[in-house]
């Protein structure tokens, strides 16, 4: 294929998001249209057209002069326009292109890190460096020397930044901006190196304004405000604002003059004023502003303060007072408009989400001079051009615009063409391009020019596919909604204001007006029921106006064939048919040559993957048409590739069509006589396919197939045999006759067949196109047409004359590709282009019937009008009212048949059921089952399936969730249970605590275990700390000697310290910092002076001690607190403390194992003894419940790790598995139970040996029943002796056996009494030792919790030592780095100052060349003396020509900077004019003189120049040398002042060494200091020695035992006369006692029941009585009972009336309320009446008034008086429980 040349980029349309464009020179700026650039020129308007403008004419017109591929997408640009240099970097580069423009010859490459993707570029404002910002993770900033591809320096910034510039007075200066950050970089340069200093902006401001509060103090004492809600009153003249403080949040940044950096806010609502040197930020410009001056939007939270704003500075002006308005509220900006900005010489121009350009006053910035209106969509980005006449404007929608700041007109150069690009296609007989958007939008382009030619849009419609007639300029559309649009677009050809145009135009106003405007506001929803002119909804009438490419197209037909998309379409080769491919496995078809005729639809199954006609034009060698017989030109083949539903397999649908036989009208599915089908199977995916034409094949049908394995097979389709009966035939491939490997290495190729089927065009998802010669499939080309990372390619067509090649990416961009033919191409093409006329006019002829069935539409007066798509439209694929009787007569018809079918079901229903209700009454025996009622097995069976497939997949789903739960809990349970040495236990009392109610709870103390290391670690430690308390007495008594002074300074102390009439000594309690002194000669000293007082705390913490029984071993190894100065003493202590810690809780854990053995065994005790009792109360037949004591689920560990029976809810659901098991357990038990009977050996023992039971004696005396006599039933009378000696016998032995029984029921009720009490005891045995065990856990806790205290305060101690280590580490740093620095500088002096003598030297040199010209210039023409002064004035002429000019543009530009830009062209200027006019030569001067004096002056010239560039040279030496020197002595004071400071980091760390901070332990009685809530503080508090309180408290002791012995004697005295008192008495009622009782003796009548009474002796003898009196007591108990059940009976009534009365009163509250606001609606409506009566009602008010108050006040008096009586009570009752005080003794 290269024979015929290669592919060239001819034009991209699109522009990449994120990318702003950049001017390369003062007329051209270049975009990204993903991995290409565009460079677009502005020029003057001359040519007749214009790739980009479609806006109104204005000066400038923009056209595409070149553009630049790239391998990837470009990730940022930047340029540098004095020298036509442009920049650029791609996605996963390692490298920065630089090149010139207009050649495009690169200039140099910058090599970066592997995959270090580029974030921003800048160039310096001279050219010279160039700064790099890279992307995540780094965010690092890279300069480099471009030119020389020199690296100079780096920074990390470690931000997210997006944005980076270079100062433009200043290339040292650089901002790096973005996303909430911002830093100053500064490039500081060396001798011969250089580094970057950063400065952060600051990132909170506060806002503070006098001038605000005094304009707020004005409108506050106007409005009667409190100006105090936001004003601070600093004297009585002066008032600020409070400051409020605001997060500062930068985003983009510009620079401006006095190296000032402008940023926006990253919301869009301020922009910030930021010093480059400091980083300090102001607000200059807010959303709202107040006098001038901007406010925060914390004032706008305040409500008083926007009621201000609003009511007062708004609402209240007139328009006569519009000029007054200005001096307190200016425009409103309005929230997130501020998202670019650009900085002019006397403007801010910012821009926003309203879309508009607003012009803002430098000097005062409360004044909105212009704002210009430009889209309305967000504007992303404003670039201002180099000279300051032009703005591009880059906007959200990815439209760039263009502002003309001299004439102040706008103009659009890119629409968003190809935003949302779907499909594309393109007509034959024209060189036109269609495509259509998701938006609703049809475009239509020009392909020679690339221009737009018109667009068409219609709202809320998402278009799927395009597809163009091949004979006629028919245009179909498909939708997502299923909808189906017919076009013809002839109106595209002409210009928007052609005479055709207009026509239609106006035709369509015309026609709008004459239908009802209600329907058109009313009904823009289509319905099946209205007629046509009340179903659309119309395009704007101003649409046509405002863009000068409006088309309106003639719509022929709009149809919704489908519920689905449209994802496919294909028009037959003559134009006839065209085949609409729907997602719903249908392929419709319509008559495109009657009046387009939705005929029906074809089915197929899987995916359609793409539809293709049977090509029936073909050339034979004398390029003549071949002629087709009428029988040809009816049958039409369709092809349709699919993938079958499985996915696994493909098949290709042959449709071979008879369109004479087609319906006329719409048929639903088309008859098989019409059409004949055959599928071909394919065991493969297929993504693509075309048909290679027959004369390459033999005229066999072969296709070309692309397999999901990226190969080109060619398929040759089976022979089918004679089928006529058959419909739809299957066959299957038998393998494919040629593969070749495709060019593509991703899949989702797609094939088309071009060049007249001669070549074959694929494309896929990696961007790559190819070209193969269907003839010989490895003659081929490819190119990249789009970026596979960004998806590749979506769409690709080639124009039918094989000219150009158009793509459209998944980025969106559109491009169109165009042969560079070689000789042997272009001579190729003639030839097709002579094949290609006769296809084009045999395609004419077809295109003629469509024509005039077109022409005939428009002629008609009524047509349709297009609308947008509606999901809720209906289906309709013919004339609505063909459509509408047929619905209705088929909706009659089905309601006709669905009333006999229900008739029918309600009967056999009825059966039905009364042949169930019949089977119910039957005997069991003769019921039939339910399942033998089921009617229809099918729908039982597919029930059964379904629920079985729901089962399963619930099962599923079930143990999905039960395998992650059981993962959760092997993870929980290894990390939780496994790592522990000692699980967490509990243990409780059986009874409750009386004081507290609960029962008592101990826990044990879990442990982790530990690691091999950690037990390493531990006993290397413990070893160490063993061998050092070895080795420390040795060392005391060698250094014994050394201090001996010391010593007997220690005694000295000692005896202040033990004299009770010493001062007491102060320090804090309980944590003391006691300092050991500053140095090293005073800390024994210290130390011991305060031995005592350690000593008594130690004794304290001795007896706390004492009290606690756990002890751990190693407390011995501890160090003392006055010996932790070191780091390493202080991890060792904590070691140690921890051991303790833990070897304390093994031995409390010990305890409670103990106990809870000691638990467990008093279970198995009560257990056993509660089944002895529950014998005994079966045996007594009496009913009392037995205490069980059980263990609750915190004293079982494991308890939450089993899961309990009863805790399963839901049925267990076992496994086929599981069945089997438990089956053949069943079978294996009743096998031995079998056996057991055959020869039961347990059975026969039993009744050998205890008669065949095993009940005991005793129970079978109980049941032992005395015979009665037979006689007892006769009366007495009748009775014999012997019979009566019977009935005494049997008496006896009743009498016998009752005393029996009576004596084994107090033995058992013994015995039951013992075990009770056995058990009581047991449990309160184990509750005292458990309580025991809560007292011992609550001291281990409190030793616990002082061992973790003192861990924590040596972590604090260690934390300050590494805090210290750490500042002297930094200073020793700081001081190395300023010592090398200073070292630098010092060692490049010397050299510099040799440099600079050298070019001193040379300066003299070149100045001493220079004087030596002029001299041999007088030398030479001295002798002139007439002429020499003429020629001493020419010789010493220096004008230029370019200073007016210069002048003109400092005086027009808007450049802020132009004062710099002018002098770099001053200074760099080469043009300047020196020659001299002819003129200037003096008359009668020899020409060859006069020669050779302009030579000496070109000479004296040039060598000026040298002079000044070496002065210059020679200045920057020297401004260079000064520097040097000055920084110089600067290190050299920054290291002076660093070594002042050495001396007291190290006094510091001395003192913070020494300083230790102890804990003492005091008991609670011992702390006399006020306790707070959470923490006390003892920084106040004083430390006293304890036998200072001894002693006080032994006095106060002594005293108040004296007290107490005096007391008890005045107790004992008065005890000793009460009790004689109390015995008087006592004998007293004694003897009156005894007299009465003498008295009733006396008088008392002896009856006889008295007298039997003292006869038969005590009451024991009367059981009759004692009996009757039991059952009254019995009665009155149960009738008591009764009574009490009676009164709780009533109570609940009362509860119940109680309740309903107080939701009574809930309501009537709630109607009180409602009744209270409307009172007080009416008072206030009475109170404003009231207000206009006169003054007389207002008296009457008055007086109102006093009687109430009068009555509140009487009111008030006596609830006041009430509550004193009460108080006074409470007083005397007080009063008389207080006990006698006694005064205390001195």
């Amino acid at each position: 294929m290269e024979f015929y040349g290669e592919f060239a980029l001819g034009n991209s349309r699109g522009i990449t998001s994120n990318i702003k464009p950049v001017h390369v020179t003062p007329t051209i700026f270049c975009y990204s249209s993903g991995n290409c650039l565009n460079f677009v020129e502005r020029k003057k308007r001359e040519q007749s057209y214009s790739y980009y403008s479609d806006e109104l004419p204005f000066q400038y017109i923009y056209q595409d002069v070149n553009h630049k591929i790239t391998n990837n997408c470009i990730t940022a640009i930047a340029s540098y326009t004095r020298a036509s240099i442009f920049a650029f970097t791609e996605f996963n580069g390692d490298s920065v292109n630089i090149y010139k423009y207009p050649s495009l010859l690169p200039r140099s490459t910058i090599t970066l890190s592997p995959k270090e993707n580029v974030k921003g570029l800048a160039f310096s404002g001279d050219g010279k460096y160039l700064a790099i910002l890279t992307d995540f993770p780094n965010y690092t900033v890279y300069i480099w020397k471009w030119e020389k591809e020199k690296f100079l320096c780096s920074y990390d910034i470690g931000k997210k930044v997006d944005y980076i510039s270079f100062n433009p007075l200043n290339r040292n200066n650089i901002c790096v901006s973005g996303n909430g950050h911002i830093f100053f970089l500064e490039i500081i340069e060396s001798f011969k190196s250089q580094s970057i200093n950063c400065v952060a902006g600051e990132f909170s401001t506060k806002n503070v304004s006098n001038y605000i509060a005094d304009r707020i103090v004005t409108l506050s004492k106007i409005n009667n405000m409190d100006s105090n809600l936001f004003l601070n009153s600093i004297d009585d003249n002066t008032v600020e604002c409070n400051p409020i403080y605001m997060k500062l949040m930068p985003d983009k940044h510009k620079w401006n003059i006095d190296n000032i950096i402008i940023a926006n806010s990253l919301d869009g609502d301020y922009l910030y004023e930021y010093d480059i040197m400091t980083g300090e930020c102001k607000i200059v410009l807010s959303a709202i502003y107040l006098g001038g001056v901007l406010l925060n939007k914390e004032y706008m939270d305040n409500k008083h303060f926007v009621d201000l704003i609003n009511d007062e500075l708004i609402n209240s002006y007139n328009e006569d007072k519009n000029s007054l308005k200005n001096h307190y509220i200016e425009d409103y900006i309005g929230s997130n408009n501020i998202n670019t900005f650009i900085i002019t010489t006397k403007d801010i121009l910012i821009a926003g989400k309203d879309g508009t350009i607003k012009w803002i006053n430098l000097e005062n910035n409360s004044v909105i001079e212009k704002t210009e209106y430009i889209s309305d969509s967000k504007i992303e980005d404003l670039i201002i051009s180099p000279n300051y006449d032009e703005i591009l404007i880059y906007t959200k929608s990815n439209k760039l615009y263009s502002y003309d700041l001299i004439e102040h007109k706008k103009a659009m150069i890119i629409d968003d063409y190809s935003l949302q690009i779907t499909s594309m296609d393109s007509y034959i007989l024209d060189n036109i391009v269609v495509t259509c958007s998701s938006g609703g939008s049809i475009y239509f382009w020009n392909c020679d020019t690339y221009s737009l030619l018109g667009k068409y849009n219609i709202n809320n419609t998402k278009f799927t596919e395009i597809k163009c007639s091949p004979v006629s300029n028919i245009l179909a559309v498909g939708s997502e909604n299923g909808v189906i649009r017919i076009y013809d677009t002839e109106n595209v050809k002409y210009s928007p204001d052609s005479e055709w145009n207009t026509q239609l135009v106006n035709k369509y106003k015309e026609f709008r007006k004459s239908l009802n405007p209600s329907n058109n506001e009313n009904e823009k929803e289509p319905s099946n029921d209205d007629s046509d002119s009340n179903k659309f909804e119309y395009l704007n009438e101003d649409d046509n106006n405002t863009n000068m490419n409006y088309k309106e197209l003639f719509l022929i037909l709009r149809n919704k064939i489908s519920d689905f998309p449209i994802k496919h379409l294909s028009f037959e080769p003559n134009g006839s048919l065209l085949a609409i491919g729907v997602q719903e496995e249908q392929i419709f078809l319509m008559d495109s040559c009657s009046k387009f005729t939705i005929l029906g639809y074809l089915n197929y199954k899987g995916t359609i993957i793409d539809i293709i006609w049977e090509t029936d034009i073909i050339l034979d060698d004398d390029e003549e048409v071949e002629p087709e017989t009428e029988q040809d030109l009816n049958i039409k083949t369709l092809y349709v590739l699919v993938i079958d539903p499985n996915g696994k397999s493909s098949s290709i649908y042959k449709y071979v069509i008879n369109s004479s036989l087609l319906p006329k009208e719409y048929s639903e599915k088309i008859d098989d006589s019409c059409v004949t089908c055959y599928i071909y199977k394919i065991s493969d995916v297929v993504s693509g396919f075309s048909q290679i034409p027959k004369q390459y094949s033999e005229g066999k049908e072969m296709f070309n197939l692309v397999t999901i394995d990226k190969s080109i097979k060619q398929y040759l389709l089976p022979s089918v045999g004679n089928h006529s009966e058959d419909v739809q035939v299957e066959v299957e491939f038998n393998g494919y006759m040629n593969e070749m490997k495709s060019n593509h290495y991703k899949n989702g190729i797609r094939l088309q067949a071009i060049n007249n089927n001669e070549w074959l065009l694929s494309y896929s998802l990696d961007g790559y196109v190819s070209i193969y010669m269907n003839m010989d499939l490895k003659e081929n080309m490819k190119f990249l047409a789009a970026l596979s990372s960004k998806g590749g390619i979506r769409k690709c067509q080639m124009r039918f004359d094989c000219k150009k090649i158009i793509t459209l990416g998944y980025d969106n961009i559109l491009r169109f590709w165009e042969w560079k033919l070689t000789p042997n191409g272009k001579k190729r093409l003639i030839e097709f282009n002579s094949e290609l006329q006769l296809i084009i006019n045999l395609k004419s002829t077809f295109g003629d019937n469509i024509r005039s069935v077109v022409n005939s539409l428009k002629k008609s007066p009524h047509f349709q009008l297009d609308y947008p798509d509606n999901e809720n439209e209906k289906i309709y694929l013919y004339s609505q009212e063909t459509q509408k009787n047929e619905t209705d007569l088929l909706n009659q018809n089905i309601m006709e048949f669905q009333e006999k079918i229900k008739n029918k079901i309600e009967e056999l229903r009825l059966r039905y059921i009364e042949l169930v209700e019949q089977n119910n009454k039957l005997k069991d025996i003769e019921k039939l089952e339910p399942l033998e009622f089921t009617i229809d097995f099918d729908e039982k069976n597919r029930l059964n399936a379904e629920l079985e497939e729901e089962v399963d997949k619930y099962r599923k789903q079930l143990e999905k969730e039960n395998l992650k739960m059981q993962i959760i809990k092997e993870r929980i349970k290894n990390e939780c249970w496994d790592s522990m040495s000692v699980v967490g236990k509990t243990i409780k009392s059986f009874k409750e605590n009386k004081l507290t109610g609960k029962k008592i709870k101990v826990t044990n103390y879990p442990l982790r275990k530990k690691t091999e290391k950690e037990q390493r670690n531990i006993d290397r430690i413990i070893k160490m700390r063993k061998n050092q308390l070895r080795i420390e007495p040795l060392i005391d008594k060698i250094n014994a000697d050394k201090y001996k002074e010391i010593d007997s300074l220690m005694g000295n102390s000692n005896e202040e310290t033990n004299n009770p009439s010493a001062p007491t000594t102060t320090a804090p309690a309980p944590t003391t910092t006691t300092n050991t002194g500053a140095n090293s000669k005073t800390a024994p000293a210290n130390t011991n002076a305060n031995t005592n007082t350690i000593a008594n705390a130690n004794t304290s913490e001795n007896e706390v001690v004492s009290e606690i029984k756990l002890k751990s071993n190693y407390e011995d190894l501890l160090f003392n607190s006055f010996d932790l100065v070191t780091n390493e003493r202080k991890r060792i202590q904590i070691f140690i403390l921890e051991e303790i810690i833990i070897d304390i809780k093994k031995q409390f854990n010990e305890k409670f194992d103990e106990q809870v053995k000691s638990k467990n065994d008093i279970l198995s005790k009560v257990e056993e003894k509660n089944e002895r009792i529950q014998t005994i109360i079966e045996e007594l037949e009496i009913k009392e419940e037995i205490f069980q004591p059980t263990l609750d689920d915190d004293e079982i560990p494991d308890s939450c790790l089993k899961i309990d029976e009863s805790e399963i809810k839901a049925e267990k659901y076992l496994t086929e598995e599981e069945k089997k098991k438990l089956e053949e357990k069943r079978l294996i038990e009743e096998q031995r139970l079998r056996e057991r009977l055959e020869d039961n050996w347990q059975e026969r023992a039993l009744q050998e040996m205890m008669n065949g039971t095993l009940v005991d004696k005793n129970d079978n005396d109980k049941k032992i029943q005395i015979p009665k006599p037979e006689c007892m039933n006769k009366p007495k009378e009748e009775l014999t002796e012997d019979e009566i000696k019977q009935i005494k016998e049997y008496e006896k032995k009743v009498e016998a056996f009752m005393e029996e029984q009576e004596k084994y029921k107090k033995v058992l009720e013994t015995e039951l009494k013992k075990h009770q009490g056995f058990i009581t005891d047991l449990l309160t045995n184990h509750d005292d030792e458990l309580n025991k065990l809560f007292r011992l856990k609550l001291s281990t806790d409190q030793l616990i919790y002082q061992n973790e205290l003192k861990i924590i305060k040596l972590y604090q101690g260690i934390l300050f030592w590494e805090k210290i280590e750490y500042q002297n580490a930094a200073l020793k740093k700081h001081m190395e780095d300023l010592t090398r620095e200073k070292i630098k500088f010092t060692s490049e002096i010397p050299e510099i100052k040799k440099d600079l003598e050298k070019y001193k030297e040379d300066y003299e040199q070149i100045v001493h060349k220079d004087k030596e010209i002029e001299k041999a210039f007088k030398k030479e023409f001295h002798q002139y003396e007439h002429f020499f002064e003429t020629l001493y004035r020419v010789f010493k002429k220096r004008d230029k020509n370019t200073i007016d000019s210069n002048d003109e543009k400092l005086k027009n530009s808007l450049n802020p900077f132009k004062d710099y830009e002018l002098k770099l062209d001053i200074s760099n200027d080469k043009t300047a004019n020196y020659e001299i006019n002819d003129e200037e030569i003096p008359e009668g001067f020899e020409t060859e003189l006069w020669n050779k004096m302009l030579e000496m002056r070109s000479r004296k010239i040039e060598s000026e120049k040298e002079v000044q560039l070496m002065l210059k040279k020679l200045n920057k030496m020297q401004i260079l040398t000064q520097n040097y020197i000055k920084e110089s002595e600067n290190y050299k004071q920054r290291c002076e002042n660093g070594n002042k400071r050495i001396p007291e980091i190290e006094e510091y760390i001395f003192q913070g060494i020494y300083n230790l901070e102890c804990l003492f332990q005091l008991k609670q009685g011992q702390v006399e200091y006020p306790q707070s809530l959470v923490v006390t503080d003892y920084s106040d508090a004083v430390l006293i020695n304890r036998k200072i309180i001894e002693q006080l408290n032994e006095i106060i002791l002594s005293l108040g035992n004296s007290k107490i012995e005096a007391l008890k004697e005045m107790k004992e005295y008065r005890k000793g006369i009460s009790a004689l008192e109390w015995e008087n008495k006592v004998l007293d009622f004694q003897a009156d006692d005894l007299i009465l009782k003498t008295k009733h003796i006396q008088l008392l009548r002896v009856t006889k029941h008295i007298q039997d009474y003292i006869r038969v002796g005590g009451e024991d003898k009367f059981p009759a009585e004692m009996q009757a009196l039991e059952r009254r007591g019995e009665y009155s108990e149960k009738s008591f009972l009764h009574k009490v059940e009676n009164k709780k009976m009533i109570i609940d009534k009362i509860n119940d009336e109680i309740q309903v009365k107080l939701k009574e009163n809930v309501k009537l509250d709630k109607k009180i309320k409602s009744l209270e606001e409307a009172v007080i609606e009416r008072k206030k409506i009475n109170d404003i009446e009231v207000s206009h009566h006169n003054y007389s009602d207002k008296c009457n008010d008055v007086k109102y008034q006093e009687i109430i108050e009068r009555r509140h006040l009487i009111d008030l008096a006596r609830l006041q008086a009430k509550d004193i009586s009460i108080l006074r009570d409470e007083v005397e009752k007080l009063r008389l429980k207080t006990f006698p005080a006694f005064p205390s003794a001195n």
